[in-house]
């Protein structure tokens, strides 16, 4: 592994961003073509292959899918699960016995498979490169390469690049007053060693959110509180539902019957729940098979009829769309019996500092008179940001500078095209630029979880292997050399 940039080099690709997009476009670049496009994996954390989903330690933290589905191959479901079977030794090393089809393993055995595919990728096709560094700049060359830029002032040149951008930590809640974001008692990553060391401390917490990111937060809270109460307040006081096992159902709907309007979806949803409970499943069968269809409803609707679902449904449909492991949902319990977690439904509106740590005042759900809490700390769990204006990366901050991106309309990513293109700011397409996951909300509305996220790397790796082979084949007829081989800088 490389530990820092050095050079001037050039690559066929750059993939910035090394979490799990990133690591499966680069891993099925090298694949495809059989090691013969040089692939850059470029990741400014210590560790390849993990991102922050998978970079946790905590072996409470659990997927939230079972292992049977988890396969980082879109033709082989479960890859992941035989995987496990084949590394008895990594399952006992965060004490998991008989990994089954339904089992909900902890999030560090499955970094530990994908950092093993990147290796042994690494292994087979050594024009995979692993460069260490953060990305600073990105610019286009007059013959439509890109320069990848880092802090340091070294750079890459590379004739693609593709942001693997993944998700970026929760924005700042607007409130009165916004000087508490400055504040040493305001937390926002709740997966980091440092953050549950100062949770655990004596005193009263909040926390602010009730969706994934929160749930795995009390998981390690449950661990190491010993004094203190945990409060919770979420907007919509929604937790996420459980996974259970169910009957499936046939598929909903075809290219005839996609519901044209949000109202329409939620009636043909409540309809096949009600079916599917009286055939002996239940709703989560129909969520399940509504799944391969969710993208092209979101994409035939208008942008009207995509915020109209943003501001009445995605509330609703998120916590039943993206479920937890039952386990993690009965250690919340366990805390709330017990009297450690208070959870509130309501809004926060505002946080200030003073000697004895944060007073909190928020106004819950039908009641007028606001409601003050003391707390030691508050803790953001609500969720990343979309909303790429309100993002302080610097990788980013550059690219709106250069205008090589602009938020889609409804502020849930970039604006992109089919196969992950990126348009700039006068809604043109930007050369040889790509990106998947996250940066496509606005597109494609699920694009965050694994069943999707395979899928897209595997055919953006597949798009630009035949781009670079076309462009090669071209070049060579008309009598240019190919670039100098790569180095690993």
């Amino acid at each position: 592994m490389l530990n820092s940039p050095s050079a001037d080099r050039d690559c066929d690709v750059a993939v910035i961003g090394a979490g799990f997009s990133g690591t499966l476009t680069a891993v099925h670049l090298a694949r495809l073509s059989a090691g013969t496009v040089r692939v850059a994996l470029i990741e400014k954390r210590s560790r390849f292959a993990r991102g922050v989903a998978y970079s946790t330690d905590d072996p409470g933290h659990l997927l939230n899918v079972p292992a049977g589905k988890m396969g980082a191959y879109p033709r082989e479901h479960d890859h992941f699960l035989h995987w496990c079977h084949d590394h008895p030794e990594r399952c006992r090393a965060v004490a998991v016995g008989n990994v089954q089809a339904s089992s909900f393993v902890p999030r560090k055995l499955y970094g530990d498979y994908l950092e093993h595919l990147l290796e042994d990728a690494r292994r087979r096709w050594p024009n995979l490169r692993l460069l260490q560094g953060e990305v600073a700049d990105l610019r286009a060359k007059p013959n439509g390469q890109l320069v990848v830029e880092f802090f340091g002032g070294q750079i890459l040149n590379a004739a693609k690049v593709v942001l693997a951008l993944g998700n970026f930590p929760p924005g700042d809640p607007k409130l009165r007053d916004q000087r508490f974001h400055t504040s040493s008692r305001y937390l926002t990553d709740p997966w980091s060693k440092a953050t549950v060391e100062r949770l655990s401390e004596p005193g009263d917490i909040l926390i602010l959110g009730s969706g994934l990111t929160g749930l795995d937060l009390l998981l390690s809270l449950a661990k190491c509180r010993r004094e203190g109460m945990i409060h919770l307040i979420s907007r919509r006081g929604l937790f996420p539902q459980p996974h259970a096992s169910c009957a499936p159902c046939p598929p909903l709907l075809d290219a005839s019957t996609l519901p044209k309007t949000a109202r329409e979806a939620l009636a043909q949803v409540r309809k096949a729940s009600q079916r599917a409970t009286e055939a002996g499943s239940d709703w989560r069968a129909v969520i399940d098979a509504l799944r391969p269809s969710t993208q092209n409803i979101w994409r035939q609707w208008d942008w009207t009829e995509r915020r109209r679902f943003l501001r009445h449904l995605r509330a609703y449909w998120e916590p039943h769309r993206h479920r937890a492991s039952p386990e993690a949902l009965t250690i919340k319990q366990y805390l709330e019996t017990r009297g450690h977690l208070t959870c509130y439904r309501g809004r926060v509106q505002s946080i200030t500092e003073n000697a004895a740590g944060l007073e909190v005042e928020f106004v819950e759900f039908r009641r007028y008179e606001p409601r003050r809490l003391e707390v030691g700390y508050v803790v953001n769990c609500t969720g990343p940001e979309c909303n790429y204006h309100k993002l302080k990366d610097p990788l980013v901050l550059q690219l709106f500078f250069r205008g090589l991106i602009t938020p889609d309309p409804l502020f849930l990513g970039i604006d992109v095209g089919v196969g992950g293109i990126i348009y700039n700011v006068y809604g043109e397409r930007v050369p040889n630029l790509y990106t998947l996951g996250s940066p496509q909300k606005g597109r494609l509305l699920e694009t965050t979880a694994v069943p999707e996220l395979r899928v897209q790397a595997e055919d953006l790796a597949r798009r630009l292997w035949r781009e670079l082979d076309r462009e090669e084949r071209a070049s060579v007829a008309a009598g240019s050399d190919r670039p100098a081989p790569a180095y690993e800088i």
